[in-house]
């Protein structure tokens, strides 16, 4: 009886420490054909009287872009938001909740990288981090002349994953649930020439 009785205190305890580890789930996506970045957060917590999306430069220095409160009968169960501010290249975003404690607690921060306007370069990923397909865009006004190889690759160089497109291709999807957690190397080629490349985050 005392070893059923231990057992079930246990549970209990690995039950409130999941319970307790757990937080909203937030997304953050960028809309080429829009150019924004669209952001949701799924919540399921109760106790939280406000929530606020942050977005960084650098993942370091956050500034508060949208703002929820909730009164105590209340309970915000999505959240959506559209930052259509967002710099050309990469941005960061979290969310920051505080519970009617006064504690205050913050989501991972999320890379998104926006289109950066390099005349033939000019090419976008998402979603960043990436769970099973990572998408590339072609955003650039000029024609691409030529096949286009696109290669992921470790930090180290050895070359993962190699696909070719054809040159009309504008939007590119890209499987990656063979890829293991971690960064890694996208180079988009054409004819040799190596005209975008990106780190991303899986």
């Amino acid at each position: 009886m005392l070893k059923i009785l231990q057992l079930v205190a246990l549970l209990a305890i690995q039950f409130h420490a999941f319970c307790a580890d757990t937080v909203p789930e937030f997304t953050a996506v960028y809309d080429g054909r829009r150019n924004t970045v669209k952001i949701k957060c799924q919540n399921s917590l109760t106790g939280i009287k406000a929530f606020i999306i942050q977005r960084s430069r650098d993942n370091s220095n956050w500034s508060d872009i949208a703002f929820q409160q909730s009164n105590k009968a209340d309970i915000i169960k999505t959240f959506y938001y559209e930052d259509k501010k967002a710099g050309e290249g990469e941005n960061y975003y979290r969310l920051k909740y505080i519970g009617s404690d006064e504690q205050v607690k913050f989501t991972n921060g999320i890379m998104v990288i926006t289109a950066v306007t390099e005349g033939k370069k000019s090419w976008v990923m998402y979603p960043v981090p990436v769970k099973d397909m990572l998408t590339l865009q072609y955003r650039g006004s000029e024609p691409i002349r030529g096949v286009i190889t696109v290669m992921i690759q470790t930090a180290s160089g050895k070359v993962i994953t190699r696909m070719r497109n054809s040159s009309l291709s504008k939007t590119i999807t890209i499987p990656v649930s063979n890829l293991g957690g971690g960064i890694w190397d996208i180079l988009v080629i054409v004819e040799d020439v190596v005209m975008w490349n990106q780190r991303f985050v899986k």
